[in-house]
């Protein structure tokens, strides 16, 4: 928080969430607030996640922009500044972004995060294989985040999927070129594999997040064989990683999904051969099949 306090462009408010919390947060806020340059919004409600405390947050602010800024990173001075200042002289872009360095702790190394150092001019299909910026890279324009619509009630992907409707519904964005925000990273290096460290509900979780963006996508029409070719893939995989922690529904589902995607264009023979052996060995099975022969 004291990285808001030190913005050169002074805010008119801010709102803290807190989401369930177990340690002393209310009374460092209460502690805090009596030396804040500003109003200082407390909320508390019980653990939902991230994508619910946001809208928490969305609800109650009243300010022209909206900044969201998750616990432990920080921001650079002159990020709103420069952000407003982008947004007031591009009405038509409906959200500004600048670079975010990511700063491994365990190894003090710093790079800049994902695509943050470039001008990304269209956040549909862009981040369709992968999200351009983190989530306290953007400065949004209230009005914006309105028709966008609350961010979805997922445990991940939530914000890769809400960035994505903004994207669907033409919101233009605007790249300051400048350090924006420092996103300090605990856990180093993550586990690769299928899926390493995802718990069957955070599985469940990513394949909703894709089947909302892929139900949209189908809905306006957005079906273009450059969309879909690296998608029907993810989607495949996501069947297989459901297969593999036993969630038959959704793998069922995700794999309907692969297929339509594919069969817009050509045939979907491997998707059609992989659901035959799901019917004959088990999802599980058939996943340790798969995997074993793309391994070689």
């Amino acid at each position: 928080m004291t990285s808001v306090f030190k913005q050169i462009y002074k805010t008119t408010e801010i709102i803290v969430v807190d989401d369930g919390s177990t340690d002393n947060t209310s009374e460092q806020i209460n502690g805090i607030e009596s030396n804040s340059p500003v109003p200082i919004q407390y909320i508390y409600q019980a653990n939902a996640g991230q994508a619910i405390a946001r809208n928490t947050g969305l609800a109650h602010a009243r300010g022209e922009f909206i900044q969201y800024l998750d616990s432990d990173d920080l921001l650079e001075p002159t990020k709103l500044e420069l952000q407003v200042k982008a947004l007031r002289n591009n009405p038509d872009a409906g959200v500004a972004y600048g670079i975010t360095l990511r700063k491994n702790m365990l190894t003090g190394e710093t790079k800049p995060w994902a695509r943050t150092t470039e001008k990304i001019d269209s956040i549909f299909p862009d981040f369709l294989p992968q999200r351009g910026w983190d989530t306290n890279a953007p400065l949004w324009r209230r009005s914006v985040c309105e028709v966008i619509g609350p961010w979805g009630n997922f445990r991940c992907m939530e914000d890769w999927e809400h960035d994505l409707r903004a994207g669907m519904l033409g919101v233009k964005t605007v790249h300051v070129p400048e350090v924006a925000v420092i996103v300090r990273d605990h856990q180093g290096d993550r586990a690769s594999g299928m899926g390493s460290g995802f718990t069957p509900n955070l599985t469940r979780d990513f394949f909703r997040a894709h089947k909302s963006i892929w139900l949209r996508m189908k809905a306006q029409g957005l079906t273009d064989w450059s969309y879909l070719e690296q998608f029907s893939r993810k989607m495949f995989w996501i069947a297989r990683m459901c297969g593999e922690r036993e969630l038959i529904p959704e793998a069922n589902e995700a794999l309907t999904f692969a297929t339509e995607m594919v069969a817009i264009h050509k045939t979907p023979w491997e998707m059609r051969t992989f659901k035959a052996l799901t019917k004959t060995l088990g999802w599980p099975r058939a996943v340790t099949w798969m995997e074993a022969i793309k391994k070689g």
